[in-house]
């Protein structure tokens, strides 16, 4: 579960959609056409409304401009971009110096080139100049400030990908675009596309080497490409040159994290969100953090700070809902899971959200059918091992669940829950001594009720019944952290009831010992 993750990957990425604009329709039939459209599938709707628009300009081609309009919006927002430039120009011969009319089909030339590009294709021909365009003259500066700004809001908007193609011409015109250069940079990492950021980031350094943000910037990029020695030296460098750079804490927070110095990582977050408290990233990866450290008030505490910020952070949304389905909380983390999976079918947190509640809800052959797929993305991630190989001991699978733990062992030995599970699966194997052993190496370095209960058992398998007693009361007495552990505790005060019938104190006719 690595710190980084927040950075590394945007989940949503994938699920991007163009924005629909609100087209404007004639008022009687945009009524009729609402109340009668509400029912059908969005894109049948969509290529309904455009029809519509097509009949009323062949009745009135000339005075139903907002037609064409509405229709050349409507044909953007399904992707048909050849369609809505034919409009646009349509309309710009009868009103050639519209700066709204020119805009929106400058950027659906750019969207289709866009489009093009990420299918893996050349880009279309270009399409030709509007009507009234003067040939061969150079794009105004101006007129490159209105797409940068343009650029901005989409960013604002989550649509990065558009943003991406108004940048993207921008540059095209005026490579060392400083504003352009920053703002494309901050969408392609948005779109996970982290090598296509880095060059843009290095191609600002180039202009400005002792920028420390962007500097910072590039730290970040690299701790998301797992390039921990490049991001730390930039974000050294960025610290030296100022010392109240929040940014650059927080990628070497990042790289601390994702080199396994949690403590460390989460010092270096504590003294980012300091400097500037209104980061969500800082507060999504601190609230990593408490995870990886079994912390999950903590988490939960990071990951609702992170959303009130920006409502939209899908990674804390995610984590969240997890975090609330670990703390026994299903229905509230399972709203959170759900509203992720609608924007993002893909997002493996949230995969692993719906894992836990087949989990959790004893669906063992599913869960295990969920893990498997996450795990077969992210190989090395410990989590989804550990929560597999708890299914595969709910179908009484010992030997499976202890390939899973002996897998993240290997590599992290000190691995807290997969010491505790692997504790849990030598007693499942009748090998009690060495239970203990694991049980004992996790809980000296955190007490949890789920440890100290399945060391009881061990220790009561053994014949060590005071050791199995004392352990059974401890877990009575903690507050639990994990549905793990509520199950646990409910298991040990029974036990603790049970035991206490049997060991009467005094002179064995009233009270007990225990």
């Amino acid at each position: 579960m690595s710190g980084a993750r927040g950075l590394m990957s945007n989940p949503d990425s994938q699920m991007r959609r163009w924005p629909t604009p609100t087209p404007r329709l004639p008022s009687t039939r945009a009524r009729r056409m609402r109340s009668t459209g509400a029912v059908r599938p969005i894109a049948a709707r969509a290529t309904w409304i455009a029809r519509d628009f097509s009949r009323a300009i062949a009745q009135a081609p000339q005075a139903e401009r907002n037609a064409y309009f509405a229709r050349a919006q409507l044909y953007s927002a399904k992707g048909d971009y050849a369609r809505a430039i034919a409009d646009f120009d349509r309309l710009l011969t009868v009103l050639p110096d519209n700066k709204e009319i020119q805009q929106q089909r400058q950027q659906a030339v750019a969207m289709q080139a866009e489009l093009a590009k990420a299918a893996g294709g050349a880009a279309p021909p270009q399409a030709a100049p509007p009507p009234g365009a003067m040939a061969g003259r150079p794009a105004a500066p101006a007129a490159g400030n209105q797409q940068v700004e343009q650029a901005k809001q989409f960013v604002a908007q989550g649509n990065n990908a558009g943003a991406v193609a108004n940048l993207t011409q921008v540059l095209g015109g005026d490579p060392r675009n400083e504003a352009a250069l920053r703002l494309r940079a901050l969408a392609y990492s948005r779109l996970g596309r982290l090598a296509d950021a880095r060059n843009d980031l290095n191609a600002l350094l180039k202009l400005k080497p002792d920028d420390p943000q962007l500097l910072a910037s590039r730290a970040l990029n690299a701790a998301g490409m797992r390039q921990f020695d490049e991001a730390m030296a930039d974000a050294g460098r960025a610290i030296t040159l100022d010392q109240n750079n929040s940014l650059a804490y927080l990628a070497r927070g990042l790289v601390k994290a994702g080199t396994g110095k949690v403590q460390d990582a989460l010092a270096d977050y504590d003294h980012s969100i300091s400097l500037n408290p209104k980061e969500t990233l800082a507060f999504t990866e601190r609230g990593l953090a408490h995870i990886g450290l079994n912390q999950l008030d903590k988490a939960l505490l990071d990951f609702d700070q992170a959303l009130a910020l920006v409502p939209t952070n899908l990674v804390a949304k995610s984590w969240r809902g997890l975090a609330l389905m670990l703390k026994g909380r299903a229905d509230e983390g399972l709203v959170d899971i759900d509203a992720v999976l609608e924007r993002s079918p893909n997002n493996p947190t949230a995969q692993l959200g719906r894992g836990l509640a087949m989990l959790t809800s004893s669906q063992y052959d599913r869960a295990i059918a969920a893990f498997d797929q996450i795990i077969t993305r992210a190989p090395n991630d410990a989590f989804p091992h550990v929560l597999r190989a708890r299914a595969y001991l709910g179908l009484k699978k010992p030997d499976n669940a202890m390939k899973d733990l002996n897998f993240i062992l290997s590599a992290r030995p000190d691995y807290q829950p997969a010491l505790t599970l692997r504790g849990i699966t030598w007693s499942a194997l009748r090998n009690y001594d060495k239970a203990v052993e694991d049980l004992d190496r996790a809980i000296a370095q955190k007490e949890t009720v789920e440890g100290l209960f399945a060391r009881a058992k061990a220790q009561e398998a053994l014949n060590h019944a005071d050791k199995a007693t004392e352990d059974f009361r401890k877990a009575t007495q903690l507050t639990p952290a994990s549905v793990f552990d509520v199950l646990a505790q409910a298991e040990s005060k029974r036990k603790v009831q049970e035991l206490s019938k049997r060991v009467p104190c005094g002179n064995g006719q009233s009270g007990t010992c225990l």
